[in-house]
């Protein structure tokens, strides 16, 4: 699971990175305890060779899904779990900055 970060963001370490990649690690225990792990990184490739993620503070890292019982048991789980991600990105990288890899 994937999205690409279509804006240009600055790393903990001072270098610009643009059209960057973010990794989702889904955790869905039960209805109640649910969340997502973000990694990012310059490039899918660079995620595919195992390369380390990009230190970038003002991302979130952990987006908590907080999923309701119809929306866990319901149709299209990781489209929403996708959209909630989106949503807490794009809070820091603006609107329509974000979208999902294929």
């Amino acid at each position: 699971m994937a999205l690409q970060i279509n804006t240009t963001m600055t790393t903990n370490e001072g270098f610009e990175v643009s059209n960057f990649f973010g990794y989702l690690n889904i955790y869905i225990l039960q209805p109640n305890s649910n969340w997502v792990n973000l990694s990012y990184f310059k490039s899918e490739a660079d995620w595919l060779s195992g390369k380390q993620p990009l230190s970038i503070q003002s991302l979130p890292s952990v987006v908590q899904t907080e999923l309701t019982s119809e929306e866990f048991w319901g149709d299209g789980l990781t489209t929403l779990i996708h959209n909630k991600c989106i949503q807490k990105i794009e809070e820091v990288t603006g609107s329509e900055t974000v979208t999902i890899v294929q």
